[in-house]
This record gives structure tokens, sequence and C-alpha cells, in this order.
């Protein structure tokens, strides 16, 4: 490669050896990736410089991403996002085509290290819909070996393995015996994760014998550290250190501070197996300095998770406890994150827009079908006597397809809205269902499997029964709320108005919401008369109710306080709920009562966390009692939102 590099340098007489010369140093470059960074980072400098100066985008795409491998390892997922995404477009611009499908591969695998796999799965299917389409079988196989990689880190695992299947197919056809070492390396570590021991065995065996005689030294690193992962699940810790140490050699020669710290963190696990505590708390706490600096919470809830188990057995309660709640921590912030719903989510519309392309592509295919008719038709015009009346029912024949194809057209703009919105509100159901209900659900799933597994003691467990607590009480608030949104998706919900006491309803969700008050010290007056009546479903108003009432007691601080009040008008009564929280920024105030799915969700002064569902939910059900809703806000001060509602039947 360097020699290629020092001949291409010689001739630079037109712009066409610049070029050159210029796609031979990207080349360089990355070869760099592994090897020495900061060469990666210079030769990038240097391509970027001179493609600037012949206004070359090719060459200044595969910069920005030799820039964007350098910004990631520096621990900055950000700036690597941002060069990249110009990358991206550079490519498009200059139709550079491979370097469109290794960009999108790059930005997946950055979207993936940063747990936005919505997004690493968006970038995945786009690189793969162009590799498909230039028949570039060697980057389409990367990029489903790096998709199936993704679903296998959220666990996914079916699925990443029939994606693999599909990358080992396509490896045949390329007959490279390193690709297929490569997929059967990544294959190895998904039947880790799943305990099959055997088969990953089998597949790590297979890569290493290749890589070894081929000396790939960045893939042997992390092949080596396999085989030590299943000889410590095998209970064989020692025989473990043999493959560690070979890795660690290798990794003085590369600049791969990921593979580091995998290294780091089967170092700590079998040291622990071996009672060796000193060593093991190093190689953690090596891990954790890596996954800090790179941003990787996976990685760190593995780390903080071994640590609490080395403290544990070397009776150190307050240092255990303390990785304890940090493990926890993270694994709530895990959680938290995009999961295997958003990308299930996202698979539901790729197959949609697929779909949709198949329809477009039958429709075009009935219209080339009906045109060869035609000339069929005006053929056979020439040869026949009859050419008025052929003409006469030809034109009969053209306008009736027409009429059938706008018919047809109408009626696949219609499905297509129909499907969209049955989408959206899928997608709306599976978000809430995949965060707010599975999250505190598969919180207390892994603590309740620590306490069984003892890997935490009764006194810790017990710790932590206030935050289930009030998790639990979330989940049944969220449930409530979603189950009432879902009937008012369905046809609009049932509405059953009736005379309702507003000071009974009041009375009644101040009870329910009253320990989530008293924790904050948040004081609650409810000074609504009771002969205030209105006409309205006595169940949706309670909901109503609930709703503005637990929003004012997540965005109220400490000692705060909520008033409750109702003024008579002529025809109606106007409710208020006033609070003296953080107030509402004035430009989300005409948006929150709307569905719009870009909304984010707020957080509670105690970081209490909503659903998007309960303004759109309050909203809904007052319009559907004939009556309105608002909201006054002061940021800084505190919000007062209003609803009207008729004291008689229309």
């Amino acid at each position: 490669m360097r020699s290629l590099v020092k001949k291409a340098e010689v001739n630079l007489d037109t712009k066409k050896d610049k070029q050159a010369y210029i796609d031979q140093l990207s080349a360089l470059a990355s070869f760099y990736q592994y090897e020495n960074i900061d060469s990666l980072k210079s030769i990038s400098d240097k391509v970027y410089k001179l493609s600037n100066n012949i206004n070359y985008d090719k060459g200044k795409a595969n910069a920005l991403s030799g820039f964007a491998y350098y910004s990631s390892y520096q621990g900055d997922p950000n700036l690597a996002l941002q060069q990249l995404e110009e990358a991206l477009k550079l490519a498009k611009k200059a139709k550079y085509i491979r370097g469109q499908i290794n960009i999108l591969n790059q930005l997946g695998a950055e979207y993936s290290y940063l747990g936005r796999n919505n997004d690493a799965l968006k970038a995945y299917l786009e690189g793969s819909d162009i590799a498909e389409k230039d028949g570039n079988i060697k980057l389409l196989s990367f990029i489903k070996d790096n998709t199936a990689s993704l679903y296998a880190s959220q666990k996914d695992y079916k699925q990443s393995l029939e994606l693999y299947k599909e990358v080992e197919k396509l490896n045949l056809q390329l007959a490279n015996p390193i690709y297929i070492a490569q997929t059967n390396a990544n294959m190895s570590d998904v039947y880790i994760r799943t305990n099959q021991l055997d088969l990953a065995q089998k597949y790590i065996d297979n890569s290493i014998e290749t890589f070894e005689k081929e000396n790939y030294k960045e893939w042997l690193s992390y092949c080596y550290i396999n085989k030590a992962r299943i000889l410590i699940k095998q209970s064989r810790p020692d025989l473990a250190f043999k493959w560690l140490n070979i890795s660690e050699g290798i990794l003085e020669e590369l600049t791969d501070d990921r593979t580091v710290m995998s290294l780091y963190n089967a170092r700590a696990k079998a040291h622990l197996s071996l009672n060796q505590i000193d060593e093991a708390e190093e190689n953690a706490n090596n891990a954790i300095a890596i996954s800090e600096r790179l941003k990787l919470l996976e990685e760190s809830e593995e780390s903080y998770n071994t640590l609490y188990l080395i403290y544990k057995k070397s009776n150190r309660p307050a240092l255990a406890l303390e990785n304890l709640e940090k493990f926890k921590s993270i694994s709530d912030s895990i959680l938290k994150r995009e999961n295997t719903n958003s990308l299930g989510a996202l698979k539901t519309r790729t197959e949609y827009e697929r779909d949709k392309r198949e329809a477009q592509a039958n429709v075009k295919k009935e219209i080339d079908k009906h045109q060869n008719y035609l000339y069929l038709a005006i053929a056979a015009l020439v040869v026949l006597s009859f050419i008025l009346l052929l003409i006469k029912l030809q034109a009969n024949t053209r306008k009736r397809l027409y009429d059938q194809l706008i018919t047809q057209t109408e009626t696949l703009k219609k499905r297509e809205n129909e499907l969209e919105n049955i989408n959206k509100t899928k997608d709306k159901l599976f978000s809430i269902i995949g965060h707010d209900l599975r999250n505190p659900i598969a919180a207390l799933q892994s603590l309740l499997d620590m306490f069984v597994s003892k890997d935490v003691e009764a006194e810790d467990f017990l710790r932590f029964i206030p935050k289930l607590k009030s998790d639990v009480d979330a989940l049944f608030f969220t449930l409530t709320n979603l189950l009432s949104w879902s009937r008012t998706q369905m046809n609009g919900g049932s509405t059953s108005p009736s005379k309702a006491k507003i000071y009974s309803l009041t009375k009644n969700n101040i009870s329910l919401l009253a320990e989530m008050a008293e924790k904050k010290e948040i004081s609650i007056s409810n000074n609504i008369s009771e002969n205030t009546v209105v006409w309205a479903d006595k169940n949706q108003m309670s909901v109503v109710i609930r709703n503005l009432l637990s929003n004012a007691i997540k965005f109220t601080k400490t000692k705060g306080t909520i008033n409750i009040d109702a003024v008579e008008t002529e025809k109606t009564w106007i409710m208020s709920i006033k609070d003296t929280g953080i107030g509402i920024k004035p430009e989300l105030i005409d948006k929150i009562f709307s569905n719009d799915s870009t909304m984010s969700v707020s957080y509670g002064t105690n970081n209490e966390k909503g659903t998007g569902l309960g303004l759109p939910l309050c909203k809904e059900m007052i319009t559907n009692n004939k009556g309105t809703i608002w909201v006054d806000s002061t940021l800084g001060v505190g919000s007062t939102f209003f609803f009207e509602l008729p004291k008689e039947e229309a």
C-alpha cells in the first residue's frame, strides 16, 4: 500500500493524477484504523486538504470518514456523527456508491454505540438497499453482519441468528475465508450470550484457525477473548488466562480500545472465579475507565456488576452496595433507551414500505401489459380493413383502462392513509408498552432475579422497595391512561354523560394521589363547592382530573401548593388546577395537547417520567363532553390548567 502511494505521488500533473493519489492516501488511512489511530488522523488531514484544493468531493468524504473514526476513538461520538453525516452528503453528491455504503455502515455502528438503535437500523437498511441495488455482495455482507450484531446487542438473538444465516450465504458466494471467519466469530458471541457453548466453541475455533493462518491480528485478539469467555463459563478460568495473555500481546500493537475493554472485563471475571480479588478489582476498574471515556453504557454495566460481586465476595458491604446501586442506575438508563420494540416498529414500517413499492410495481406492470395490447391493436389496425371501427374500440378500451387506473390509484391512496394512521396508533402503543410499561417491570425482574440468585442480600433488597413501589404506582397510572387512550382511538370510544359532581370526583382523586403529594410535601386545596354539577361522563372526568392533578404534583417542587377551584357562568362551570411548579416553555404551550409524536416526554422535578398521553387524552375526553381545555403558564412560577363543561344536557 505504501509503495503504491509513493508511486502515485511521483506524477501529479493532471487533476486525474491528483485524484488517484488522494484515493491511494484514503486507502492507506483506512489501513491505519487499528494499527495507529494518530496516523489515520494525520493522513485524513492531508486527504481533506488536497481534496479541498481541487474540489474533490469523493476524497473529502473519505477524509471525513477517517476523522469520524478518530473522534469516536477519542470519546466524542456526537462529533463523529456530524462528520459522518457531512461525509454522506458529499458521497451522494459525488455519486460515490461504495463510499455511501461504507459511511452508512459506519453511521450504523456509531449510532449503536450510543444506544440509538432505531437510527442505527435505519442507516444499515439504507446501506443494504444501496448495496443490493449496486450488486455489491461484499459490502452487503458487512452491513448485514453489523445489523445482526445490532439485534444481538438488544438481546433479540433469534433475529440476529437469522441475519447471520443470510450473511453466511453471501460469504459463500464471495468465497473469502476471512469474511466467513469474521461472521463465525460474531456468531460465537451470540452463542456465548445464549449459553450454547458447544456451538460457540465450534464457530470460534473455525475463526481462530483462519485468522491464525492469515495472521489477521485485529480479529485474532477478539477471538481469543471469546475463547476465554467460553472457558470462564465452563468454570475453567485458569485455562482462560492463556488466551487472554495472547490477546493482550496482540492488542499492544493495535489501537482498539473497545477490544481492550472486553479483555479487562474477561480478566476481571476470570480472577474473580479464582478468588483473586485484587487482580479482579483492578481489571474491572480499567474496563470502567475506558467505557466511561467512550460513553459505552453496556460495558460499564457489566463492569459495575463484576465490582459488586468482587466486593460482596471480599466482605466489603459498603462498596458492594455502592457498585450495586451504580449497576442498577446504568441498567435503568439502558432500559430507558430505545430497545427491541423500537427495532420491531422500524422493521414493520420497512416491511410496509416494501409492500407499497411492490404494489406500485404491480400497477406499473399492469400498465405496461395494457400498453402491449395497445401496440398489438395498432398493428392489427394497419393490417385489417376495419381501421375506423378498431380505432374507436381501442379508444374505448384506453378510456376504460384509464378509469380503472384512476380508481386503483385512489384506492391505493386511501389504503395508504389508513395504513399510515393504523401504524401511527400502533407505533404509539408499542412505544409506551416497550418503554413505560416494560422498563419498571424489567427493573423489578432484574432485581428479583438477583435476589433469588442471592446476588443481593435481603437487607440490600429492602433498600429498593420504596423505589419499586414508586415504579409500580407509575406503571398502574400509565396502564390506566393507556387503556383510556386506547378506547378513544377505537372508533372514538364511548361517552355516556350524566350529572357529575366535580367536588366528589376531585376529592376521590386527591385521596388516590395523596401519597405522591406527601412525598414532596405538597399541599392540595380542594376549593370546589359541593353543588358544582356538570353534564359529562363521570369516568372520563375522573381520568381528566387525575391526569391534571398528577401533572401538577409531578412538576411542582417540594413544599409547593396546588389549588383546585371552580367558577360558575350562565351555562357552564370553569374548573382550574393551579400549581406553583416549574411552568411550561412558551413555545410548547400550543403543542402539549396534541398527539404530535415529535414532542419529547418531560420529566418531573423528582425525575418522574410520563408517557405523553395524559394531556392529549384530557383534550379528547373534554371535547367528547362538549367542553374546552386550555392552560396559562409562566416559566419558573407555575401553571394553571382550565377546563369548561356544560351544566345541563344540550
